[in-house]
């Protein structure tokens, strides 16, 4: 019978844990064992990546995983790998010039930088609770959106942080917010789970449901116009357009016959068990100025959408589930017939959308990849980023798209800092 050396299995076992453990949590390491302060090649490890925020042509934000946030200041050619102080995937960014920004994690951080992203404050912690998307107006005006209908704003660039809540909102159950947008320092759009659509016009005081015929969760939103296009689950793409007053009728109409439903469906409850009814109390909804009115727009997809970035030229690009395209809107012309004594006909315009679809440069593995962020240039240029590390750079005027590079290949990203300290 031969003997085992159990000593030197043990041994052997200890090993590869610790190897396992220095491949998956580390950062980066340096090549060949030799120092970073020698400018050789570090290898980092390619996690998912989701926000991507630019401030102009040049200075870019890219962030996901274990608190990893990329940094580039000669557009996207070389990039800083910093950690930003939590060890949380960071959904969003949002920075309002090349120092000031702000990032939201999944276990609830909101987090500030001063100084261009190199050093990171957390500002406010949610404890608990997943935190999706970040938006700021200025240095001072911004708001934040998570799990469980989770809504935060400050007037004071984040020193103070104020919870606000939904009105209108009768579902059973609360939604998770996905995605939020501040159009100025007093008004927002926000989106989420169950179609969710709410505004504020006054920081906040009011968030006003509105409605939207479609259930499917949203998952992102972006500006465009006065309003907004948000984007989903399932290929979803919808328009959030001020509404006419004609529109704004249709819309209470159709809550009324809702209500009443809703009421006779009670009542014959109430019938069939014998109870008396007793009608539910339904506080009005208050009157405000804006308004919006919800249009589906035709992706002609099924992909998960998963977020939206707004053009200088009015347009939106849209990354998600082996897809990127760009939704453009056009106007176009419609008689209708205005009552009168002499049967006037007047031409009015209604907008109509485009969706086309950027072309992947030779090799790219659109059918075998996801991209998680998105965002578009005054130029121009879009950067986003997804599965693996990859980070995309595309183009509005040749329409097409392709791998810029991949974090965990490339010779061109430096470890700034890590979990383990400054390097």
């Amino acid at each position: 019978m031969k003997s085992i050396n159990l000593k030197r299995i043990k041994g052997a076992r200890l090993l590869c844990v610790l190897a396992l453990a220095f491949l998956v949590t580390g950062i980066a390491t340096a090549e060949n064992g030799t120092s970073s302060e020698q400018g050789e090649f570090q290898r980092f490890w390619p996690d998912n990546l989701y926000a991507v925020e630019f401030v102009n042509e040049n200075i870019g934000f890219i962030a996901g995983y274990s608190g990893s946030v990329f940094k580039t200041e000669d557009g996207g050619e070389t990039w800083s790998a910093i950690y930003i102080g939590v060890n949380e995937l960071i959904r969003h960014l949002s920075f309002v010039d090349a120092n000031n920004g702000w990032a939201v994690g999944h276990r609830g951080s909101i987090l500030h930088t001063a100084d261009g992203g190199f050093t990171w404050v957390v500002q406010k912690q949610d404890e608990g609770n997943y935190l999706r998307d970040i938006s700021f107006a200025d240095v001072n005006n911004g708001w934040a959106v998570g799990h469980g209908a989770a809504i935060w704003h400050t007037s004071d660039g984040g020193k103070n942080w104020e919870k606000q809540t939904l009105t209108g909102f009768d579902g059973r159950d609360l939604p998770r917010l996905h995605g939020v947008v501040a159009k100025d320092a007093d008004s927002a759009i926000l989106v989420g789970e169950f179609g969710m659509i709410a505004h504020t016009e006054n920081k906040g005081e009011l968030w006003l449901v509105s409605y939207n015929p479609s259930r499917a969760t949203l998952l992102s939103v972006a500006s465009h116009g006065d309003g907004a296009i948000a984007v989903g689950l399932d290929g979803g793409v919808v328009s959030i357009a001020l509404a006419t007053d004609e529109q704004w009728a249709e819309v209470e109409a159709i809550e009324q016959a809702l209500q009443a439903k809703k009421e006779e469906k009670a009542r014959k409850k109430a019938a069939r068990k014998k109870r008396e009814y007793v009608p539910e109390h339904v506080e009005p909804l208050p009157k405000v100025d804006t308004n919006y009115y919800i249009t589906k727009i035709n992706s002609g997809l099924s992909n998960h959408l998963y977020d939206v970035s707004a053009t200088a030229s009015n347009e939106v690009v849209v990354v998600g589930a082996s897809v990127m395209f760009k939704v453009s809107e056009a106007e176009k012309e419609i008689a209708a017939a205005i009552e009168s004594d002499d049967a006037t006909v007047e031409v009015v315009t209604e907008p109509t959308y485009t969706v086309t679809n950027l072309m992947p440069e030779e090799g790219f593995p659109l059918p075998y990849t996801w991209i998680g962020g998105v965002d578009v240039t005054e130029s121009g240029t879009i950067w986003a980023a997804g599965l693996r590390g990859m980070i995309v750079k595309g183009n509005l005027n040749d329409m097409s798209f392709g791998q810029k590079l991949n974090i965990a290949e490339s010779e061109n990203v430096k470890l700034i800092s890590s979990r383990w300290g400054e390097k």
